[in-house]
């Protein structure tokens, strides 16, 4: 996992062919085996493929002779690549705004936070050849009702909170550690069927609107 912590590796990333060179590549490929499937000529290729080097994205895995040249074969540097929060600055979304604990913005803000500490803190442990101390927990539950989902909330604050105040050492010499639990619907629908629900909805509110004003202006 690479966290993108600066604008011009964003950049350099950001376009649609870029991207889909970055996908091709996660197997060893040359320009010369990726330029047909592309639909590019090798020489503008090459030149996509030094940028996405230079700031880091590709790496040179092999080089071998080719009809009297070199011929290097290139693949990403990571499985997978995150955008740093922090790349916005004043505009990255802030938990303190938004006061709702059960909302999906105090959610977004608070995994925005979450990406962009994680990130500061892997460069800084990777800078002294140290391993991050974290931990991950993720699961599905099937909730019965709405009343059974505030019900389990309610009491999952309650027994970590217990934990908490069970485990919590305020010394000096403690390692202070930040603990985030929350959780939202699982992704069910395809895109093209939320893309389907979002046009039959808009269809609806159109009908009610028109109905509406038709009943205004009998009136």
């Amino acid at each position: 996992m690479h966290v993108l912590n600066d604008t011009s590796q964003l950049a350099a990333a950001l376009s649609p062919l870029r991207m889909r060179v970055l996908r091709e590549l996660h197997q060893p490929e040359s320009a010369t085996s990726l330029a047909p499937r592309l639909g590019l000529s090798r020489q503008t290729l090459n030149y996509h493929l030094r940028e996405l080097e230079r700031e880091g994205f590709l790496e040179v895995v092999e080089e071998r002779p080719r009809r009297g040249c070199v011929e290097r074969l290139l693949k990403v540097t990571s499985r997978a690549f995150v955008v740093n929060p922090a790349l916005l600055g004043a505009l990255s979304d802030d938990p303190h705004q938004a006061r709702d604990r059960f909302s999906s913005a105090f959610l977004l803000a608070t995994a925005t936070g979450l990406i962009r500490d994680v990130a500061v803190l892997t460069e800084r442990a990777r800078a002294v050849e140290q391993r991050l101390a974290t931990f991950t927990m993720d699961c599905e539950i099937g909730f019965a009702s709405p009343a059974a989902f505030r019900a389990f909330t309610e009491e999952l604050a309650a027994r970590v909170a217990t934990l908490a105040s069970k485990y919590d050492n305020a010394t000096a010499k403690s390692r202070r550690f930040r603990v985030v639990v929350g959780s939202h619907p699982v992704v069910t629908k395809s895109a093209a069927a939320a893309a389907a629900e979002t046009a039959r909805h808009q269809r609806q509110r159109q009908r009610q609107h028109r109905n509406t004003r038709n009943s205004a202006r009998r009136e």
